[in-house]
């Protein structure tokens, strides 16, 4: 009696790779993209005005021009390999105004772990100290509370967003 092979087999096509092949090719482009993504935000570190640049920007306007033409190749090629396997990479899932929301959350509680209370763990919070600190933390819940009112009034984004996972 000639063995049964599973419906998969039966319907591939020549040149298909199997489902969990296709689902391994999907992930490691996903995660090549991602690290491209990386390479970008590497190559914006001048023009992000953060005071704590992670990278020191060693090449020239005209050299990240050049790798950016290489990451936009790399990418086509990605979106080529899905296409041969009849892919498609899967559309966004997480709205930025909720990923704003959330990060906020995030700095909110990290700003809450600058107060003193927090800081005695790390010795004791010199008197003289203790209200520039506080007046410091109210500042930078102020500008949290103004960028969370502008998400949920300006943007539409409820108040449960950064609750969701």
């Amino acid at each position: 009696m000639p063995e049964l092979q599973p419906d998969t087999e039966k319907t591939r096509q020549p040149g298909q790779l199997n489902e969990a092949q296709q689902r391994r090719l999907i992930i490691t482009c996903k995660y090549i993209d991602s690290l491209l993504s990386d390479m970008e935000h590497a190559l914006r570190t001048k023009t992000s005005k953060s005071p704590f640049p992670r990278y020191d920007v060693d090449v020239t306007a005209e050299q990240a021009q050049e790798i950016e033409g290489y990451i936009r190749r790399l990418r086509s090629q990605l979106l080529q390999i899905l296409d041969w396997q009849h892919l498609k990479p899967e559309p966004p899932e997480i709205p930025l105004t909720r990923s704003i929301a959330t990060e906020l959350a995030f700095i909110e509680v990290a700003v809450d772990e600058l107060r003193p209370r927090h800081l005695r763990g790390f010795g004791v919070v010199p008197a003289d100290a203790v209200d520039a600190l506080n007046d410091e933390i109210h500042k930078l819940h102020a500008i949290i509370k103004n960028m969370e009112s502008y998400l949920r009034h300006e943007l539409g984004v409820n108040s449960e967003a950064k609750a969701k996972p």
